[in-house]
Protein backbone atom coordinates (compact mmCIF):
# COMPACT_ATOMS: atom_id res chain seq x y z
CA UNK A 1 0.00 0.00 0.00
CA UNK A 2 1.09 3.41 -0.03
CA UNK A 3 3.55 4.45 2.54
CA UNK A 4 1.98 5.99 5.88
CA UNK A 5 2.56 9.56 7.03
CA UNK A 6 5.76 9.85 8.36
CA UNK A 7 4.29 10.47 12.02
CA UNK A 8 1.77 8.92 14.24
CA UNK A 9 -0.85 11.80 15.23
CA UNK A 10 1.86 14.46 15.86
CA UNK A 11 2.37 17.23 13.41
CA UNK A 12 5.46 17.55 11.59
CA UNK A 13 6.97 21.16 10.82
CA UNK A 14 5.86 22.68 7.84
CA UNK A 15 3.49 19.66 6.93
CA UNK A 16 -0.68 19.20 7.42
CA UNK A 17 -2.25 18.69 9.95
CA UNK A 18 -3.64 15.19 10.57
CA UNK A 19 -7.62 16.41 9.86
CA UNK A 20 -6.09 18.39 6.66
CA UNK A 21 -4.47 14.89 5.54
CA UNK A 22 -7.71 13.06 6.09
CA UNK A 23 -9.58 15.37 4.45
CA UNK A 24 -7.48 15.63 1.55
CA UNK A 25 -6.84 11.96 1.08
CA UNK A 26 -10.81 11.33 1.70
CA UNK A 27 -11.27 13.22 -1.52
CA UNK A 28 -8.51 12.09 -3.45
CA UNK A 29 -9.81 8.61 -2.55
CA UNK A 30 -13.15 9.37 -3.59
CA UNK A 31 -12.49 10.79 -6.56
CA UNK A 32 -9.49 9.41 -8.17
CA UNK A 33 -11.15 8.25 -11.44
CA UNK A 34 -12.23 11.95 -12.05
CA UNK A 35 -9.73 14.92 -12.66
CA UNK A 36 -8.65 16.42 -9.70
CA UNK A 37 -7.47 19.79 -9.28
CA UNK A 38 -4.12 20.82 -7.33
CA UNK A 39 -5.97 23.80 -6.88
CA UNK A 40 -9.13 21.95 -5.56
CA UNK A 41 -6.69 20.49 -2.98
CA UNK A 42 -5.04 23.30 -1.66
CA UNK A 43 -8.56 24.66 -1.35
CA UNK A 44 -9.56 21.64 1.02
CA UNK A 45 -6.94 22.83 2.78
CA UNK A 46 -7.32 26.58 3.01
CA UNK A 47 -3.63 26.98 1.64
CA UNK A 48 -2.12 28.55 -1.43
CA UNK A 49 -1.17 26.04 -4.23
CA UNK A 50 2.18 26.83 -3.27
CA UNK A 51 2.28 26.01 -0.04
CA UNK A 52 -0.31 23.03 -0.18
CA UNK A 53 2.53 21.11 -2.91
CA UNK A 54 5.09 21.63 -0.24
CA UNK A 55 2.96 20.78 2.98
CA UNK A 56 1.66 17.63 1.23
CA UNK A 57 4.54 16.09 0.26
CA UNK A 58 6.31 16.83 3.39
CA UNK A 59 3.45 15.20 5.37
CA UNK A 60 3.23 12.01 2.56
CA UNK A 61 6.54 11.81 1.27
CA UNK A 62 5.11 12.29 -2.17
CA UNK A 63 3.49 14.90 -4.55
CA UNK A 64 -0.25 14.75 -5.20
CA UNK A 65 -0.26 14.00 -8.39
CA UNK A 66 2.36 10.95 -7.53
CA UNK A 67 -0.39 9.87 -4.54
CA UNK A 68 -2.95 9.87 -7.23
CA UNK A 69 -1.36 7.89 -9.94
CA UNK A 70 -0.63 5.67 -6.79
CA UNK A 71 -4.25 5.88 -5.78
CA UNK A 72 -5.34 5.10 -9.80
CA UNK A 73 -2.66 2.17 -10.27
CA UNK A 74 -4.06 0.62 -6.68
CA UNK A 75 -7.28 0.69 -8.06
CA UNK A 76 -6.56 -0.49 -11.14
CA UNK A 77 -4.81 -3.94 -9.88
CA UNK A 78 -7.58 -5.05 -7.92
CA UNK A 79 -10.00 -4.61 -11.04
CA UNK A 80 -7.20 -6.81 -12.86
CA UNK A 81 -7.48 -9.23 -10.11
CA UNK A 82 -11.49 -9.66 -9.24
CA UNK A 83 -12.75 -8.44 -13.19
CA UNK A 84 -12.15 -9.38 -17.06
CA UNK A 85 -12.34 -6.16 -17.80
CA UNK A 86 -10.65 -5.10 -21.10
CA UNK A 87 -7.87 -2.70 -19.82
CA UNK A 88 -8.80 -0.20 -21.80
CA UNK A 89 -12.07 -0.14 -19.72
CA UNK A 90 -9.92 -0.15 -16.57
CA UNK A 91 -7.60 2.45 -17.83
CA UNK A 92 -10.85 4.26 -17.78
CA UNK A 93 -12.84 3.39 -14.91
CA UNK A 94 -9.61 4.38 -12.84
CA UNK A 95 -9.31 8.01 -14.10
CA UNK A 96 -6.05 7.16 -16.99
CA UNK A 97 -6.82 9.54 -19.93
CA UNK A 98 -6.03 6.73 -22.16
CA UNK A 99 -4.82 2.32 -21.69
CA UNK A 100 -1.13 3.87 -23.39
CA UNK A 101 -1.28 5.87 -20.38
CA UNK A 102 -2.35 3.35 -17.69
CA UNK A 103 0.43 1.04 -19.49
CA UNK A 104 2.93 3.10 -18.98
CA UNK A 105 2.21 4.16 -15.29
CA UNK A 106 1.65 0.70 -14.67
CA UNK A 107 5.00 -0.68 -15.94
CA UNK A 108 6.72 2.11 -14.20
CA UNK A 109 5.43 1.60 -10.87
CA UNK A 110 4.80 -2.38 -10.76
CA UNK A 111 7.73 -2.85 -13.03
CA UNK A 112 5.66 -5.31 -15.18
CA UNK A 113 2.83 -4.43 -18.03
CA UNK A 114 -1.04 -4.76 -16.90
CA UNK A 115 -1.48 -7.52 -19.29
CA UNK A 116 1.43 -9.47 -17.67
CA UNK A 117 0.34 -8.83 -13.97
CA UNK A 118 -3.01 -10.16 -15.12
CA UNK A 119 -1.21 -13.06 -16.64
CA UNK A 120 0.85 -14.02 -13.42
CA UNK A 121 -2.36 -13.54 -10.96
CA UNK A 122 -3.51 -17.54 -11.28
CA UNK A 123 0.16 -18.65 -11.09
CA UNK A 124 1.78 -16.72 -8.24
CA UNK A 125 0.35 -16.39 -4.81
CA UNK A 126 -1.09 -13.01 -4.47
CA UNK A 127 1.34 -11.74 -1.29
CA UNK A 128 4.07 -12.57 -4.36
CA UNK A 129 2.92 -10.58 -7.26
CA UNK A 130 4.22 -6.95 -7.44
CA UNK A 131 2.78 -3.98 -5.14
CA UNK A 132 2.84 -0.05 -5.15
Amino acid sequence: MLRAIQTQGTYLRGGLSPHVVRRVREHIDNNFDQRIKVGTLARLANLSVWYFLRAFKQSLGVTPHDYLIRRRLEHTMELLLATEMPLSQIALAAGFADQSHFARRFRQHVGMSPRDYRRALPAVAPERLPYL
